[in-house]
């Protein structure tokens, strides 16, 4: 496979694809003018189509209105209304984070919120540059149940899944999966509980009391929250965004916005890779960000051919339409083979079938009493097709 390069790459971006890069990459390190590129033919609408896919709408509008001779009419009172819209529900879930941390904390349980407008005023010093549509908080295993009876006296309703399990699946579920999704009832806010980072465990192999051991307090609202070490926070970002081949273009600004924070940190990226083996997944994010962003400028030996490949198939992902991407159609079978490729690991690959183990929609289509629990594997290969064969 060809070696990727910012040349053949912007050939294949419209301009307002490219408007939307040039502005929203890091002050100073722009591939291609904005000003200048503001001065050519492009539509509005779908400008501003590409920021609300990526989810850079509100670091896009920030950065614009810094440029100098850029006329304020060029866009329509609809993008400020959106840009407010996406960041009042940023602060809105923050807070609710912030609250229900503290919920939590004065129940002698300890947590980790991630992503979100944490992550916005980690990187930007601004809580509201990341549009989130949950909250994502991180627990120890052992305090699933009590804090699900937090949440639910919190006035959250467990949604996914939406009916209770019996023992086994519960047991089943608790060991090869991460995260339960809530909903409060008054207001909608949307709160999914995690046990894990990711459900592999051989993905990110950290254990999460290593994750609580390192923890960094971040103010917030005037209180303080716990967030992942720049160090975990560095290769949770990556993998997060290399398991999603990156199709959200926000993923990758994070990436270089963190490492502009210290550029004497990508030397510790570089080894603490090593240490986990997720150097693949690094070099990826850091192709990448340079590709797309044309940042950092780091100098390394030629990546492997299977990072080669990987990144190929995040850029096809990235400038894909989405529906392509998020597609349940029978084509989601690629996926598996990408993700195969992140680790060398045969017991990660081996993980990164969970096509063929069973799900919530499973035990909600046939209800099999517990000791027969290993007929739902013989089982799901019919339930997946006849999903996929209904959708499509």
């Amino acid at each position: 496979m060809a070696k990727i390069d910012q040349s053949s790459l912007y050939k294949k971006l419209s301009i307002e694809q490219k408007i939307m890069l040039s502005v929203c990459s890091i002050e100073g390190k722009e591939l291609l003018s904005p000003n200048d590129l503001l001065k050519e033919e492009f539509d509005k609408d779908t400008l501003i189509a590409h920021c609300e896919r990526h989810r850079l709408l509100p670091i896009f509008y920030n950065n614009i209105r810094k440029l100098d001779g850029i006329d304020s009419k060029l866009f329509s009172p609809l993008l400020k209304q959106k840009v407010l819209a996406q960041t009042q529900h940023a602060l809105t879930l923050g807070m609710e984070g912030v609250r229900i941390s503290e919920v939590f904390n004065n129940n002698g349980i300890n947590s980790i919120v991630l992503k979100g407008s944490f992550l916005s005023q980690q990187l930007y010093s601004n809580p509201g540059l990341r549009p989130s549509k949950d909250l994502d908080i991180l627990v120890h295993e052992s305090n699933i149940d009590s804090t699900n009876e937090i949440l639910l006296s919190e006035g959250y309703k467990r949604i996914y899944p939406d009916f209770e399990l019996t023992h086994q699946q519960k047991r089943y579920y608790q060991t090869h999966k991460n995260q339960y999704a809530y909903r409060n009832i008054k207001t909608g806010t949307l709160l999914e509980l995690h046990w894990r980072i990711f459900s592999s465990k051989q993905l990110f192999n950290v254990s999460t009391e290593n994750l609580f051991d390192k923890v960094t307090s971040l103010p917030f609202g005037g209180k303080s929250v716990n967030v992942l070490s720049p160090e975990h926070n560095f290769t949770f970002l990556c993998l997060h965004g290399s398991i999603h081949q990156w199709f959200r273009l926000l993923w990758l600004r994070d990436i270089s916005q963190l490492l502009a924070l210290d550029e004497n940190f990508i030397d510790i990226a570089l080894r603490q890779s090593k240490n986990l083996g997720t150097e693949r997944v690094m070099l990826q994010a850091l192709t990448l960000s340079k590709l797309f962003f044309n940042y950092p400028d780091v100098t390394v030996v030629k990546p492997p051919r299977v990072v080669q490949d990987i990144t190929q198939q995040a850029c096809s992902a990235i400038i894909a339409d989405e529906s392509k991407t998020l597609t349940k159609k029978i084509s989601r079978l690629r996926i598996p083979f990408y993700k195969m490729k992140l680790r060398k690991e045969l017991k990660y690959k081996l993980s990164c079938w969970t096509i063929l183990q069973p799900n919530f929609s499973d035990w909600k289509t046939v209800k099999i009493k517990d000791r027969f629990f290993f007929l739902y594997f013989l089982l799901r290969p019919f339930f997946w097709f006849a999903r996929v064969y209904r959708k499509e």
